[in-house]
């Protein structure tokens, strides 16, 4: 998406997501790309002689006009009535049309262009620009647009923005086409227009949906606030059986009602799990696996439990669902203490290896690609719930790589499990982006999902080497940016972190049977207040405990991503002029740190209120625009400053650098510790920043960082620590 320049820590998500776990020994040379590949250079079609192009159908409509001033990497040339040729080149082109001399028709609710274009559309994002200012808030991705080598139609409702008063006088729209331009492309017929009554039918159905998901968004907030009569106080499951134990709010019929996976607590107006309940106060035992339900051996360890009122024909919700407090174990590891805070994010080569002991590093991320270890239901060997799935043996192989050579070196390692958009995993409400919210909408799809966790977590939970362990879960990548990272379509967000929670939970009743010592963490961007289009992380975090305190703690953390507000510059210290000492900042960056660090020890955010939940800065670092002396000393100066912050702050338990290695398909961004080949430097060359990180938390650390003071314009690093 076109965000990616703008918002900055979306932006080496990417690397951290789509490029698995780094490029093999034999692939250095050829970094995994992260963005969709693109073919070869095509000759450009020859262009259709410039015409007026025939009047669509009837309908009031309004055509757009391109004009040049503001374009970005953008050349436009009118051939014709309302025809345009684009020159598309380099990074995140787009365009603007010109400001709307007066209000639109109200009745203009449907964008359509034609185009052609040789290559793929890898990310088509438009701007709804309210006064010619675009913003996140007022854009809509449409994903992949194939490639087109005679004229193609692209339509889509904007009735919701007309509802939120774009198309006043003023106004205009920015058209961006991808993230990359690559030659030529020809766009006509750009309109603003009339719904047909078919469209009109089908918008007016998105629209109850829409309505649909915002009603259940604030009955999730209703139910997370409720002060519930009945209530449900504990749950104990071991291996043949649940006990559920609460009490009845008052006098009446009861029934205890299961809540599994998928199915929403707050939209049940009738629960087809139950179980009489005969006292006030009661102690109900069942059987843990709930033979052929919906055609899967449902584990009922996944399940909550709650309280419910009958009163005749109705059914209605009298406590809040609860969690498991206590699972029986499988295994008992003993706990990994992360040794100190220094760590690297992900890789797999000889050389990243080597890494580990020339800069004795502490903990590191993988990147696990749910599908390529296990796949759909399709009677393979690995068996769960009555059901059979294959297991991708390549993609096991560089996991146990991994996990074994971290785990002769006592590094803790924190998975990433990234559920890619094309896959079986994919939610319904999918609508695009690199990776999508897993699929808990039917009792097959939750089994799946819970497989591939269960064979992770009974693989990589050893210290014997055998396989290595896995120590720590983070869940999907930055949720706050979820149109682009963990898509689950268009949701108000308490419908969309409800899904996340899910989620979090299936993988902690899991992972807690192999390992009683592993978090569960959730993944954010640099955003904190600051809701770059979709969910601020602060808010987030606020709810995740208020569904602790409602449905009952989990040993949950958080995997933030403080990257400088704009990644390309690494002078944060001068730049970041929004990252403020201040709960109520937009951004925490390596600037402000001290946010987060209150946050995660705040009495109210503890885990079970008396242990600070685990807080690791997952993804993150500073730029080099390029291989300048001056920029890489800036950048190197940016990693002093980070592991000096982190260091001081008790809250953090540990930073893993992000990029390993800079990556050609990386936006441009040179990001990583070590260089790709260009001028003096060869594949994997280490950079100045490099020996900053190696010399972090050695005997060399004061000799190394000191003329970095200079760079940054301090005379002791004490004055880069902040009071809250």
């Amino acid at each position: 998406m076109k965000r990616i320049f703008q918002l900055g820590a979306i932006l080496i998500a990417l690397c951290a997501g789509m490029v698995a776990c780094g490029p093999s020994e034999e692939e250095v040379t050829k970094p995994t790309p992260v963005t969709p590949v693109k073919p070869d250079p095509q000759p450009d079609p020859e262009p259709e002689q410039p015409s007026t192009p025939e009047e669509p159908a009837t309908g009031a409509r309004y055509y757009i006009e391109f004009r040049t001033g503001g374009a970005h990497n953008v050349k436009m040339t009118k051939i014709g009535t309302n025809e345009y040729e684009l020159n598309l080149s380099g990074e995140d082109p787009y365009i603007f049309s010109t400001l709307f001399p007066e209000d639109l028709d109200e009745k203009l609710t449907m964008v359509e262009f034609e185009y052609k274009y040789t290559h793929e559309i890898d990310a088509l994002q438009i701007f709804y620009a309210l006064k010619g200012a675009p913003s996140e808030a007022s854009s809509e991705g449409y994903g992949s647009q194939p490639a087109a080598s005679s004229y193609k139609t692209f339509k889509a409702s904007i009735s919701h923005f007309r509802r939120a008063g774009w198309g006043k006088a003023g106004d205009c729209l920015r058209f961006d086409p991808g993230n990359t331009g690559l030659g030529k492309m020809w766009v006509r017929n750009f309109v603003i227009r009339e719904m047909t009554p078919e469209e009109k039918q089908a918008d007016d159905e998105a629209q109850a949906e829409e309505i649909s998901k915002e009603e259940m968004a604030k009955h999730l907030s209703d139910y997370l606030k409720k002060d519930y009569p009945s209530s449900v106080s504990r749950v104990i499951v071991t291996s043949d059986d649940v006990t559920i134990e609460g009490t009845c709010g008052g006098d009446g019929t009861y029934i205890l009602a299961e809540v599994t996976p998928w199915q929403d607590i707050t939209e049940m107006t009738e629960f087809p799990y139950t179980t009489q309940v005969k006292d006030k106060s009661f102690t109900i035992s069942l059987d843990r696996i709930a033979k052929g339900r919906e055609g899967i051996d449902y584990d009922r360890v996944f399940s909550k439990w709650a309280v419910v009122k009958v009163e005749g024909d109705r059914q209605t919700l009298d406590s809040h669902g609860r969690y498991a407090d206590i699972v029986a174990a499988k295994s008992n590891p003993a706990a990994v203490p992360i040794r100190h805070k220094k760590g690297l994010a992900a890789g797999n080569h000889s050389r990243y290896f080597q890494d580990f002991d020339d800069m004795d590093i502490a903990s590191i991320t993988m990147n696990v690609l749910l599908n390529g270890l296990v796949g759909a239901e399709d009677g393979g060997s690995w068996k769960y719930g009555g059901k059979g799935y294959s297991i991708g043996s390549g993609w096991q192989s560089i996991v146990d790589q991994i996990t074994r050579e971290a785990s002769l070196r006592n590094i803790v390692v924190s998975a990433i499990i990234l559920t890619p958009t094309e896959s079986a995993y994919k939610d319904p409400e999918n609508t695009g982006g690199y990776y999508t919210m897993p699929n808990l909408t039917t009792a097959r799809a939750f089994n799946m999902y819970a497989a591939a966790l269960e064979y992770m977590a009974s693989r990589y939970n050893s210290t014997n080497g055998t396989h290595g362990r896995i120590h720590h879960w983070i869940m999907h990548n930055e949720v706050d940016m979820g149109k682009d990272w963990t898509n689950m379509g268009n949701q108000p967000m308490m419908r969309y972190l409800d899904r996340y929670i899910k989620s979090m939970r299936i993988c902690y009743n899991i992972v807690r049977q192999y390992d009683q010592h592993a978090s569960i963490l959730g993944s954010y961007t640099h955003n904190w207040t600051q809701s770059d289009g979709e969910y601020a992380p602060k808010l987030m975090l606020e709810q995740t405990v208020a569904y602790s305190e409602a449905e009952g703690d989990f040993r949950w953390g958080v995997a933030y991503h403080p990257y400088p507000q704009d990644l390309t510059r690494p002078e944060f210290w001068k730049n970041d002029t929004r990252s403020t000492v201040s709960m109520d900042t937009p951004y925490i960056t390596f600037k402000n740190l001290e946010v987060i660090d209150a946050w995660i020890r705040q009495p109210q955010n503890l885990y079970q209120g008396k242990e600070k939940r685990i807080l690791f800065l997952s993804e993150n670092g500073t730029n080099s625009p390029s291989y300048s002396a001056r920029d890489l000393e800036l950048q190197a100066a940016g990693g002093c400053w980070a592991w000096k912050k982190t260091e001081k702050l008790e809250g953090i338990d540990g930073i893993q650098w992000h990029n390993w290695a800079d990556n050609k398909q990386e936006f441009g961004l040179r990001i990583g510790l070590r260089a790709f080949a260009d001028g003096s430097f060869r594949d994997l060359d280490p950079k100045p920043v490099w020996y900053v990180w190696q010399a972090a938390n050695s005997s060399k650390e004061e000799e190394v960082f000191a003329p970095y003071l200079k760079t940054i314009g301090i005379t002791s690093w004490d004055e880069i620590h902040y009071k809250m």
